[in-house]
């Protein structure tokens, strides 16, 4: 069985639709699964060791690469198709294939529900967690039970090349929107040194020099490295972004902090684990979230070892 899996972005909800299609793997394993990626994502796939070909979706360089990806798909004689992004470019991209079982979100935008037949919730509760809105998906492979605690595992050539320590805590400060970001990551990160002891790593994506006197990894570690750096971590502490979703799939221990999106639905998952904590501020603002707050559950994380 060939299948192919349509879910350019983003990296946190490609980490979710890779726990749901983990799943369906280990109950088919003879599956042969390729994945549309945006340019830039693609190691992520290529590390996790479920996908067999990945095929890159140049984002905004033009009708002529959007139909080369096309022609690419169409040499290709799929099975199933399954759209998990719900947009229009998405959809037209299902509708292109020759294959015979064409599915995708209900809850698709932009009329991509046009081009597949919908699975899932068309108006899903805004409570609802977004790997339960995806493991409606299983279905279409008669997979009736998910593992919760299911991990994901990414390979890695990488050893201990950034000589992560004893009791090592990364922090993730950054998120692409930046009403996301907890402004006391440094404040918080002078404490966990001074007052707990702990090794303290800061990493993301932008280099910056406001967190002197802690080992920076900004701009430094490469995204197919990034789940082995998190896989070494004693804790992880990241806004509602993309790391906090590869901890929690390798069940690494984090905390997750959340103001203007929903914890319920983009939380740590399983929700009831308790090696994870998700944190919501009371209002939409996420700096209401106080550093006692961040550290009592530090706090009660670590006496768990």
């Amino acid at each position: 069985m060939k299948v192919l899996i349509i879910k350019p972005s983003s990296l946190g909800d490609v980490i979710h639709s890779l726990r749901v299609v983990n799943q369906i793997k280990v109950i088919v394993p003879d599956m042969s699964i390729h994945w549309v990626i945006k340019k830039g994502l693609e190691e992520i796939i290529s590390k996790c060791g479920l996908v067999d070909k990945v095929l890159i979706f140049n984002r905004g360089k033009g009708l002529g690469s959007y139909l080369r990806l096309i022609k690419s798909i169409r040499s290709e004689n799929y099975d199933y198709v399954i759209d998990l992004q719900g947009l229009l470019r998405s959809g037209l991209l299902a509708a292109t294939t020759k294959a015979v079982h064409k599915i995708g979100r209900a809850d698709g935008r932009e009329f991509s529900t046009f081009f597949y037949r919908k699975i899932g919730y068309s108006k899903p509760s805004k409570n609802i967690h977004a790997i339960e809105i995806l493991k409606e998906f299983l279905k279409v492979f008669k997979v009736n039970d998910f593992d919760q605690d299911l991990p994901l595992t990414f390979s890695s050539e990488a050893k201990n090349e950034f000589n992560l320590t004893h009791k090592a805590v990364i922090l993730f400060p950054e998120s692409r929107r930046k009403e996301k970001e907890w402004p006391f990551f440094k404040e918080l990160a002078d404490k966990l040194k001074s007052e707990f002891e702990l090794n303290v790593y800061i990493s993301g994506v932008k280099r910056a020099k406001n967190f002197h006197g802690h080992s920076d990894l900004r701009g430094k570690v490469s995204l197919g490295h990034l789940p082995f750096l998190i896989k070494s971590a004693s804790l992880v502490i990241s806004n509602d972004s993309a790391p906090l979703h590869i901890a929690s799939a390798q069940d690494i221990k984090v905390i997750g902090l959340f103001g203007p999106t929903s914890a319920k639905k983009y939380g740590p998952y399983p929700q009831n684990r308790k090696s994870a904590v998700a944190i919501q501020s009371n209002t939409a603002n996420i700096g209401d979230i106080s550093i006692e707050q961040v550290l009592n559950e530090i706090n009660l994380l670590l006496e768990k070892d």
